[in-house]
């Protein structure tokens, strides 16, 4: 597979936010007691340990279910001039990361359904750094007539697609606001680059159940400092679950998977609490926050909270949104970002 050329202000994200851990040996995949059930959601982090544990928890079934996405090579995004401007942190960029379709995943669907579109600027760069979960007919049509614009054809059923994106706002000649407009089968919208400094949104789309998730971000003044966690939010039904997924940096690469429960304290408070080691295992940080409901109905909602090292100093924070998959289906699915904070000692 060819690889995406990266400037060399992301390098090192590549490689993920690592921490070094700590308190006990790395499990394997025998000795592995199931975190999501050790999880006491009245004690501080749950009662989690900073240990490191066995790739992927000792799981092969979440390293294949949240497998890497696919690099882009295509020449807008990986020419000289949108390499140098991704580069430069005084030109305002945006992560955006749009997935689409059935998102907790349902193996009963059998109809398929076209999410063929594009994605399109008014002004700047648009670059596309990954696919995620395209296969057989998906494709984005190359050659692009635009640095403005991209058409991808789609087409989904059991499972969804999706795109990461870099908005590069690199034109001057201009003092027009700037837009990005997504349109994927039925559904479109339109956001301002405002908006997708901080976007979380899920929307559903049609009778099938399908839907539109997307998460945004603008790109760090400070390299590796944030990116995206995606997976599965899984609930039995009386407000108490569990959640597992990846640990995504900005540039679309994985850097580790992640696990945890939800549920209502002792204290009628709804916390969560979860771990999150590197790819080879080693321990990344915990997660401790609170979620709750959005609109009337229950299976749509929030997960915010911040994530510690292994003194349990804070070292940033993470916001996503969630829904429940269908009763009984043993799926849900959860999209948001995180953020590094800002230290004295400029980490």
């Amino acid at each position: 597979m060819k690889t995406i050329k990266i400037p060399a202000l992301f390098v090192a994200l590549l490689l993920g936010v690592s921490f070094s851990a700590c308190d006990k040996t790395p499990a394997t995949p025998d000795q592995e007691t199931t975190i999501e059930e050790e999880i006491n959601l009245d004690m501080e982090y749950g009662g989690l340990d900073t240990s490191d544990e066995a790739p992927g928890f000792g799981d092969p079934a979440m390293i294949n279910d949240f497998s890497e996405d696919q690099d882009v090579n295509e020449p807008v995004s990986t020419d000289a001039e949108t390499v140098a401007d991704m580069d430069d942190e005084t030109i305002p960029a945006y992560f955006v990361r749009v997935t689409w379709g059935q998102l907790e995943g349902d193996s009963t669907i059998s109809e398929k359904t076209d999410f063929s579109g594009f994605a399109e600027l008014n002004k700047g760069t648009l670059a596309v750094l990954k696919t995620i979960r395209f296969e057989d007919s998906d494709h984005l049509n190359l050659p692009r007539e635009s640095r403005q614009r991209v058409d991808f054809t789609s087409i989904v059923s059991v499972h969804y697609d999706g795109i990461l994106l870099a908005v590069i706002d690199n034109d001057d000649s201009t003092d027009a606001e700037g837009t990005l407009t997504l349109s994927m089968g039925s559904w479109s919208r339109t956001f301002t680059f405002a908006e997708l400094d901080s976007a979380e949104y899920i929307e559903e789309v049609d009778a099938l159940g399908n839907e539109v998730s997307i998460v945004s971000r603008s790109r760090e003044v400070r390299p590796f400092a944030g990116g995206f966690l995606s997976g599965h939010w899984i609930t039995d039904g009386n407000g108490r679950g569990k959640f597992k997924g990846r640990w995504i940096n900005s540039m679309g690469t994985n850097a580790g998977h992640l696990k945890g429960a939800f549920g209502t304290n002792k204290r009628g408070v709804k916390v969560a609490f979860g771990k999150y080691i590197n790819i080879d295992g080693s321990f990344g940080g915990l997660l401790a926050g609170e979620w709750g409901y959005r609109g009337a109905g229950r299976n749509h909602g929030w997960f915010n909270g911040r994530w510690v090292d292994q003194d349990r100093v804070t070292r940033g924070s993470f916001k996503t949104v969630w829904k429940t998959g269908r009763p009984g289906s043993g799926r849900g699915f959860f999209h948001g970002r995180w953020m590094k904070k800002e230290t004295s000692t400029g980490e």
